[in-house]
């Protein structure tokens, strides 16, 4: 995760030299895929490293779930801070090139925040007028510069956490029983650098391999898309929020998607969900369950895809409520039992 997120740092450094924000955005883009020496390369190797890093972060996500690590509430807190902040660098990134579904993408996802009390004020904050304009690719330019350096910082962060606290296991073992460092996360960051080199291999080969052909086109005040759906990485939280019929409840059920995966460090049963033989298929459903939001975040707005979205959404966070339910039946057993072995005389 460190690797690629120092690639995506240097790589975007680079690439902002070239970069004009506002009006010529679209055409500075253009400038750096054909006319700059290697600015074809970097602006690959960015958008392409931006798509691993969720590969990389869900997956060190759901290890830790399925390891039931939320019981380290330091690092699974600074974790999820993480989270948010890369999927907001991401969006802002999203916006930049300045395309047909990045323009539209932007005018849409801020405009859902009117549904707020000040929703109103804060649309037109962020966008820096009515509608969304130059100055909003301005703003978003800037805050795209600065959040990766504030994740860094966190990232160290939850790195000094966890050294102090220690990792979690498969068979959720204590914290005492470590290993040293040599050899064995030397040899798994070696191969860390060579999964990362074929990831860029593949990326060459086919640089725009997720990237919707509508946003090749300049961004057009006066034609929106037919379709608009976010980047893959986004679109298990797109089906909850079209899953909700209601403009309102739709922005709740997204937030609540996000804001639920912190309400998971309220878990504090001392490992022993993780020893539970049923824990790790519960994991694996919560798993499940996104990988379909994710699919069915691509597909159109009508039924089918409408009444599976909406009871996919009911079992995410059901499965979410039903490892709260087992940690605090689990705590009412182990009181139960402790208060029993006093009075039995042990």
């Amino acid at each position: 995760m460190g690797i690629v997120i120092v690639i995506q740092i240097i790589s975007g450094f680079l690439l902002a030299l070239y970069y004009v924000r506002g009006s010529l955005a679209w055409d500075s883009v253009v400038e750096i895929t054909r006319e700059v020496n290697y600015g074809w390369l970097f602006r690959v190797i960015h958008s392409n490293t931006a798509r691993f890093v969720f590969v990389v972060l869900f997956t060190h996500f759901l290890r830790g779930l399925i390891q039931s690590s939320f019981y380290l509430t330091g690092p699974w807190l600074r974790g999820w801070i993480i989270i948010l902040l890369t999927i907001a660098a991401a969006f802002l990134g999203y916006v930049l090139p300045w395309g047909q579904i990045s323009f539209w993408g932007a005018t849409v996802i801020i405009n859902l925040l009117r549904v707020l009390p000040i929703g109103k004020i804060l649309v037109v904050w962020l966008w820096g007028g009515f509608y969304v304009s130059f100055f909003t690719c301005r703003f978003f330019y800037a805050a795209h510069f600065l959040v990766p350096f504030i994740v860094i910082v966190i990232a160290i962060v939850h790195l000094i956490l966890l050294h102090f606290r220690g990792s979690r296991t498969p068979s959720g073992l204590s914290r005492i029983i470590k290993i040293k460092f040599l050899h064995l996360f030397l040899y798994k960051d070696i191969v860390n650098l060579i999964l990362i080199w074929f990831m860029w291999i593949w990326a060459l080969y086919t640089p725009d391999w997720r990237a919707d052909p509508v946003n090749f086109v300049p961004r057009d005040l006066s034609s929106s898309p037919i379709h608009i759906q976010p980047e893959w990485y986004f679109l298990h939280l797109y089906a909850v929020l079209r899953s909700i019929p209601n403009k309102l409840g739709g922005l709740i059920g997204f937030v609540l998607a996000i804001i639920i995966l912190r309400i998971l460090a309220l878990v504090q049963s001392n490992q022993r969900l993780s020893r539970l033989s049923l824990y790790p298929r519960i994991a694996w459903w919560f798993i499940s369950f996104n990988l379909v939001l994710i699919w069915l975040g691509r597909q159109p707005v009508e039924d089918p895809y409408i009444i599976i979205g909406q009871v996919i959404t009911r079992l995410y966070f059901f499965i979410i409520i039903l490892i709260l339910s087992l940690d605090y039946s689990m705590n009412v057993l182990f009181k139960w039992r402790v208060l029993l072995d006093c009075k039995s005389g042990y």
